[in-house]
């Protein structure tokens, strides 16, 4: 009995010259690189918001007739600075990776001799070649977020050991590093003509 293999249609390549089909393989494989990447974002924002209530429930003391909270440790500043350390180390990893990656893409999108019609808009030929590029664009955008979101998940658990709000600091930075990574059909566009340029430079 024959089977049909099963294809990803925001993967698959769109038939020479069906521009709708092109669309919406374009914009299919954005919208799944948002999803994710949003995904990624609310991760943090709900792991540090339930990590804040906490560490505001221990900071009140608990009900009047109980313990006071103890104070800090002397060694919290030691938390504070693993939690700046991590921060820092993860967002420079994250663009530092996602900078490798995209010059490897871009590289092996030269090699294959690829030709794009410039400038690239949204009617471009979703080829074998890139498909594969922008694949490698959403594998490359998920590894440079989750290096960023273990960082701010790593100083939303300090907060809550410590109970210094600083941290919240270190976490609305990864934030910000990963809405810098957000993608967008724009940027998908930029990366395609970029790919084609350094091809035909390269030629």
């Amino acid at each position: 009995m024959n089977r049909t293999p099963i294809q990803n249609p925001y993967l698959a390549s769109a038939t020479p010259g069906s521009n709708s089909d092109n669309q919406v393989n374009l914009k299919g494989l954005v919208r799944t690189s948002q999803i994710i990447a949003f995904a990624l974002i609310q991760a943090v924002v709900f792991i540090t918001a339930i990590m804040a209530y906490l560490t505001l429930l221990s900071s009140d003391g608990g009900p009047d007739n109980a313990a006071p909270a103890n104070p800090p440790a002397d060694d919290s500043l030691v938390m504070v600075v693993i939690g700046v350390v991590a921060c820092f180390v993860g967002c420079i990893a994250s663009f530092v990776a996602n900078r490798l990656l995209k010059g490897m893409a871009i590289r092996q999108f030269s090699s294959s001799g690829e030709e794009v019609e410039l400038p690239v808009d949204e009617t471009v030929t979703m080829t074998a070649e890139i498909s594969r590029l922008l694949t490698t664009s959403q594998t490359r955008m998920i590894i440079g977020m989750a290096l960023v979101e273990g960082a701010a998940v790593i100083n939303a658990v300090m907060m809550m050991l410590d109970e210094n709000m600083i941290h919240l600091v270190m976490v609305a930075i990864c934030l910000v590093a990963m809405a810098v990574q957000f993608p967008t059909l724009q940027k998908k566009l930029d990366l395609i003509e970029l790919a084609a340029r350094t091809s035909q430079d390269r030629i």
